[in-house]
This record gives C-alpha cells, sequence and structure tokens, in this order.
C-alpha cells in the first residue's frame, strides 16, 4: 500500500518537474523576445535622433514612422495614443488641403501669364485669390480639434522624448510643404502676400495661452531672422496673437545675440496695429503691463492711458471710459487721476451716457486735484444737462458761469451758439443776432462760429424781407 502511495508521489512530482522546466522555457523566449525588441528600439531611439541632429529630416522621419509603429501596438488600447495619432492624422490633411488649394491657385494664376503672347490677360487672378479661405478661419474652425490634451499611461521617458520630437518634426515636414505652395503661388501671383499667414496655422493651432508657440515646428530655412521676423508680424496683424509674435520676434533677436525686452517689443507692436487693429493694440498694451517690474505704478498708468487713446480713436467709447475708470481707481498719481476723471466722463459723452456723466460729474468737479481739467468737466455737464428735459435753469446757471469765468476759451463757443438759438427760439431776434456776433468775432475758426455765420446771413435776409 505505501509503495504504491510512493510511486503516485514520484510520479506526482515528475509532471510538476516537468512543467517547471517548461515554464522556464517559455519565460526565457518571452524574455529574450522582450531583449530583442528592448534592444530594436534603443537602437531606433539612437538612430532617430542622430538624423535629427544632422538635419537628416528625410531619414529621421522613416526611421520615426517605424518606431511609432512599435509604439502604435504596444500602446494601443491607450485613448491618449489614440489622440496623439489622431490629431497628427488632422494636422496632415489640414495641411494637404492648404497645400493644394495653394497650389491649384498657382496653376490657375500662371496658365494666363504663360498664354499671354496668345491670348488678352482676363484678370481672374483677384478672383482667385479671393477664393482661398483666409488663414485666420482655417485656424478657428480647427482649433477645438486640437485642443484635446494628451495623457498616455506608462510611457517611458525616452518614448515620451521620441513621440514629441517625432510630432515636432511631422508638423516642419507639413508647414514646409504648405510654404513651398505658398511660395509657388507667390511668384505665379506677386499680389499674394500670404504665405506666412498659412504657415502658421499649424503651429498656432498647438500653441496656447500656456503654451508658447514652437519655432522648431517651423521649416528649417524659415528659422532664420529675417524670415522668423515675417512670421512674427503675420502672426501679429493677420492672427492678433501678441504673445507668439512676442515669441517669434525674440528668437529672432537670440539667432543674432541681439538683447530684446518684451517691454519694448510689445509698445513697438501697439504702432504697426494702430486703430484699425485696436483689440490687438490693446492685448499688446496689456502684455506690455504685465512686464512692468517692481510695480512702477506711473508707467502703469501711461500705458493705460495708451490704451484709453486707442479705444478713442477706434470710437471704442464705452471701453475707453471704462479703462479710464480703472486709472483714476487705481494707484494713479493725483495729476493722473484727474487726466483720467476728465476723459471718463469725456468718453461717455462720445458714447452718449448723459446719465452717467451726471451721475459722477460733480464728484469730479469738488476734487481740489481736478482744478485744471474743471473747465472741461463744466463743458462736459453743460452738454449732459443740455440733452435732460426740464434743467433749463440749470443750464442758463452754467452758461453763464462758463462764459463769465472761462470766456476766453474757444470751449465757450458751442455754449455762446446755443445760447443764441435759445434767443431766437423765443424770437429775441435782435438778442440773438448780437450773440452769433460776438461768436463769431471771438472764435473765428471754430465750428460753432461756422455754424454762426450761415445762422447770421439768414436774420440778416429776414431782416431785409421784413
Amino acid at each position: 500500500m505505501s509503495t504504491d502511495k510512493n510511486c503516485c508521489f514520484l510520479e506526482d512530482k515528475g509532471v510538476f518537474v516537468r512543467f517547471l522546466i517548461c515554464a522556464a522555457g517559455v519565460w526565457l523566449s518571452v524574455a529574450r523576445a522582450n531583449s530583442t525588441t528592448d534592444n530594436t528600439e534603443v537602437i531606433g531611439f539612437a538612430a532617430f535622433q542622430q538624423a535629427l541632429n544632422a538635419s537628416d529630416d528625410v531619414k529621421a522621419a522613416s526611421i520615426g514612422a517605424s518606431m511609432l509603429q512599435r509604439l502604435q501596438q504596444k500602446y494601443r488600447a491607450d485613448a491618449g495614443f489614440t489622440t496623439y495619432t489622431s490629431k497628427l492624422d488632422t494636422a496632415e490633411f489640414l495641411a494637404n488641403q492648404m497645400a493644394s488649394q495653394l497650389r491649384n491657385i498657382a496653376i490657375k494664376c500662371g496658365k494666363p501669364l504663360a498664354d499671354e503672347l496668345f491670348t488678352e490677360n482676363t484678370g481672374d487672378n483677384k478672383e482667385w485669390l479671393q477664393s482661398i479661405a483666409p488663414a485666420k478661419r482655417l485656424y478657428e474652425t480647427s482649433v477645438k480639434l486640437f485642443s484635446a490634451p494628451i495623457t498616455i499611461a506608462g510611457l517611458q521617458e525616452q518614448e515620451k522624448d521620441f513621440l514629441a520630437q517625432y510630432y515636432d518634426l511631422k508638423l516642419r515636414t507639413l508647414t514646409g510643404a504648405v510654404a513651398k505652395a505658398g511660395q509657388a503661388l507667390a511668384i505665379a501671383e506677386p499680389t499674394f502676400k500670404a504665405t506666412y499667414d498659412y504657415v502658421l496655422v499649424l503651429p498656432l493651432l498647438h500653441a496656447s495661452d500656456e503654451k508658447p508657440i514652437s519655432v522648431n515646428v517651423l521649416p528649417r530655412w524659415m528659422q532664420r531672422p529675417d524670415q522668423l521676423a515675417l512670421l512674427s508680424d503675420s502672426c501679429l496683424l493677420h492672427f492678433g496673437f501678441p504673445s507668439h509674435a512676442m515669441t517669434l520676434a525674440r528668437r529672432a533677436a537670440q539667432t543674432q545675440d541681439k538683447p530684446f525686452s518684451e517691454l519694448e517689443y510689445y509698445r513697438a507692436a501697439v504702432k504697426k496695429c494702430g486703430a484699425s487693429k485696436a483689440h490687438v493694440a490693446v492685448d499688446s498694451l496689456r502684455k506690455a503691463i504685465d512686464c512692468v517690474a517692481g510695480g512702477d505704478h506711473s508707467l502703469t498708468a501711461d500705458l493705460q492711458f495708451e490704451i484709453v487713446q486707442l479705444w478713442l480713436d477706434s470710437k471704442n467709447y464705452s471701453l475707453a471710459a471704462g479703462e479710464a475708470r480703472s486709472i483714476f481707481e487705481g494707484h494713479a498719481a493725483p495729476e493722473q487721476a484727474c487726466k483720467a476723471m476728465w476723459l471718463y466722463h469725456y468718453a461717455l459723452s462720445r458714447a452718449n451716457k448723459v446719465d452717467d456723466i451726471l451721475l459722477h460729474v460733480d464728484t469730479a468737479l469738488t476734487d481740489s486735484r481736478c482744478e485744471a481739467y474743471k473747465p472741461k468737466l463744466m463743458y462736459v455737464k453743460w452738454w449732459a444737462l443740455r440733452r435732460k428735459r426740464d434743467e433749463a435753469a440749470r443750464v442758463a446757471a452754467l452758461e453763464y458761469q462758463l462764459i463769465h469765468q472761462y470766456g476766453d476759451d474757444p470751449m465757450v463757443a458751442p455754449v455762446m451758439l446755443s445760447q443764441a438759438t435759445d434767443l431766437l427760439a423765443h424770437q429775441d431776434y435782435n438778442g440773438a443776432y448780437y450773440s452769433l456776433t460776438q461768436l463769431v468775432e471771438k472764435f473765428p475758426s471754430t465750428k460753432a462760429a461756422e455754424q454762426a455765420r450761415k445762422m447770421l446771413e439768414k436774420l440778416k435776409t429776414n431782416r431785409k424781407t421784413g
């Protein structure tokens, strides 16, 4: 009985030993396979990096595509990796669409040029150029597609570095193709100036307020200082992105070992934009304010006054009033606060916000710091009261005060004209004639005097016919 039990035990033990040997063999095979895979990846990463360092983008792209396939298989179940490849595919599709359209228009523009010896140029080039979607619109319609973050679980550092560099390489290749198509169109039709706008679409789609535009995704020949300067202008003036424009301008300066000031760049950008691009100019000034070091309240206020003026010049009067108010409610010096109070009420008058003026103007008039701006503030108050009903007594009192205190200032010319108009309304023609004559003699070059002359001619005609 015991002998049989021992035999069964030995047989079971033998089976177990054979199982261990098989398992060990399988483990060794897998280990060898994994080791071979790891070695292949290491060699591939090194070759990819070597090609990049040698600026051989064609070779790097070939090696990179093979490496990407391996990683795609490894992380096939990872949603983040799917997002990564989807973004690459979308970028390639968008770039191909831009390049194809630019090439097609170049062919159409070039055909009349080639045939001009035999046929008359019909001048269709302008229509063809207008058929191209502006680069900014392409950016705006695509930006949401690229806003999703990429998070891939379990990535090794070497894999992470490779995926980032490969992505940049692909974008650089795609923007290069767009640039070549744009150049071809610029040659066929010299009036086409938007090559740099289209080149920037993909780089800007991968930038954000928190992430500066990457110069590395631009074609290598466009990473020269002169090209970066043109791209910076496009970024500022076509897309309206001062911070990304500054990044490109700074890189241009760095490549030439030139000093660079973010503050001065933004102030210079304002002049490039002007009132026609007031919102971009204001964004530039706000970036400049962010650059002010040491809490320099005086410089900050000066930059804010520039914002007020930009809003005024572009007829955004409500925005001008809001900015002026933020100055005198902030840390501005007394003289700056007074100037801001005046500009606030002036902007409100241009915005026709009568009630807002009358709500605050008396506070400004009684502020001892605002003595220098008192005449102007009184004038704005008079203007506002004239537009309210049942304020005749207050208007008359203010007119008397303005004329007697500031009678030599051309500012009172409209007040005198208003008084003459009231006299006419009450059929006091002699009084109106006298007031209008005084106005013309005293302030002959004002608009009010111009109007007064017309009124005087009518009065003279009426006197003759009467």
